[in-house]
């Protein structure tokens, strides 16, 4: 069992004096031109010792970095003088040899104005989740993959904005560098009647108000699924989400998904040619009551299917890699949907100065991932009908956007209706049952299995046949890179 619960809410105890924790390392960033190096500085408040059951939550994050005036030169082609966007950095927590990915997303890139003919460096902040030990021993915060997603904006604002550019960047040093440790010395842990406890090991800590996925709801309950509310968030006691009164019961609409997955060890990315098409029972069930730092958000909940001739999975993809570097690899891709996929939308009641309504989407699914029709240089190696993950493979994507305005604008970012990117990070798990005349499992598993493979999918509007102003039927997606 891992020692650690990511992004929950606050438990009991404190946290002592904080620490600035910072490091100064190299990356190695993918520009149009090549590979160059990039210097990045990541600086976060962390408590100097906390105690187990308490949260830590890393304050103040930045992420600094510069970029290269020879990308910008291309880059900016257009005339735009300002580049803006967003950061997503992979970080890993360890406690007791035991290790969680702690993705912090979404860290924002204000608008940066672009000197003629110097390298221009941008700044990116934000808020992350929330760690809270469940042991004691140390928790050592260390930094991964970065990604960028850049834009351009006129720095006179006559000319529209440009579209998003990716940046994936990797650490020079070959792994993760530390950024800073949290002690959490042995003794004994409040618990929220106040008593103590001896620990290890402590309760699993669970946001208030959370059931467990394991339960079996009771009559007018709704599971909560696997989409759970962003880190700081929770519901009240007895205020979870509930159906919405019939014969409302959720919006029918359905459209298309795809994009690009990246196989981190093959140092490659997967495309989903042919979209995925999804069935969605949209806003089934709601919570006016989702309590957010210094604000409440509406939460409406949404599930999906996968359809592609009747089975539950994407289209099979073919893709081909170098496998150890060297080695032409061919193989057919099928990901298979395991149960549903949960979506959950948190509605900002409080406006932005344009006076528009930020949405978050969080969509969380289990895939199976099977391999076949593998070649290797050419040669076709027979690895049978069930070569596959040993177990589902849990994907969660992110999506931000916003609608309204005043005056009117169309939707930014991404909406469950109006669709856009999502993104995220999955863990491929081992692969078992590859190889008909000798055992594969170790081969796929080494090449292929592990953390960090960036993921960016990107939907197309839904048809909803209730809503004239839809599409139907819907229109197929352009993946963005």
């Amino acid at each position: 069992m891992l020692a650690l619960a990511a992004g929950l809410v606050p438990g009991t105890g404190s946290a002592s004096d904080t620490q600035v924790a910072s490091a100064e390392l190299t990356y190695t960033c993918g520009f149009p031109g090549g590979p160059q190096p990039v210097a990045v500085q990541v600086s976060a408040g962390l408590p100097v010792t906390s105690s187990t059951g308490s949260v830590i939550q890393p304050e103040d994050v930045t992420v600094s970095l510069t970029l290269p005036r020879t990308f910008l030169a291309d880059f900016l082609g257009t005339g735009a003088k300002q580049v803006s966007g967003v950061t997503q950095l992979l970080t890993e927590v360890t406690q007791r040899g035991e290790t969680t990915e702690v993705p912090w997303q979404n860290l924002a890139i204000a608008e940066t104005t672009v000197a003629a003919d110097d390298d221009v460096r941008v700044r990116a902040t934000g808020a992350v989740p929330t760690i809270t030990p469940r042991s004691s021993g140390d928790i050592a915060f260390t930094l991964g993959q970065l990604d960028l997603e850049l834009v351009t904006d006129p720095a006179d604002g006559t000319a529209a904005a440009q579209p998003s550019f990716p940046v994936s960047c990797k650490p020079a040093e070959g792994g993760p560098v530390e950024l800073g440790t949290v002690r959490v010395p042995a003794g004994a842990v409040e618990t929220p009647s106040g008593s103590t406890a001896v620990e290890p090991p402590g309760p699993e800590i669970s946001p208030p108000g959370r059931r467990s996925q394991k339960a079996t709801a009771g009559e007018g309950e709704v599971p909560l699924g696997k989409a759970l509310p962003p880190e700081g968030c929770y519901f009240p006691p007895g205020m979870e989400p509930k159906p919405v009164p019939p014969p409302t019961g959720g919006i029918s609409g359905s459209g298309y998904m795809g994009g690009y997955s990246n196989a981190e060890k093959l140092n490659g990315a997967m495309l989903f040619k042919d979209p995925g098409f999804l069935n969605l029972r949209m806003n089934y069930a709601l919570s006016a009551n989702l309590v957010c730092s210094d604000d409440t958000a509406t939460w409406l909940m949404t599930d999906a299917t996968l359809d592609y001739h009747g089975k539950p999975q994407m289209p099979p993809t073919e893709a081909t890699f170098l496998t150890f570097g060297f080695m032409p690899t061919t193989a057919k891709v099928e990901m298979t949907l395991d149960g549903k996929i949960d979506i959950a939308t948190m509605a900002w009641r409080k406006r932005d100065p344009d006076m528009r309504f930020r949405e978050t989407t969080i969509a969380a699914a289990d895939m199976s991932v099977r391999l076949y029709d593998v070649k290797v240089n050419g040669v076709p190696l027979d690895v049978g009908s069930q070569c596959r993950t040993a177990r589902p493979m849990r994907l969660n994507l992110r999506g931000d956007g916003a609608t309204g305005g005043r005056p009117p604008k169309p939707p930014s970012g991404y909406t469950v209706v109006g669709g856009g990117p999502l993104t995220g990070y999955a863990e491929v798990p081992p692969f078992s049952g590859c190889g008909v005349t000798e055992d594969l499992d170790s081969v796929f598993t080494a090449s292929v299995s592990g953390k960090g493979n960036y993921v960016k999918m990107t939907q197309a509007p839904l048809c909803v046949e209730s809503n004239p102003k839809s599409v139907c039927p819907p229109t197929k997606p352009t993946p963005e890179r």
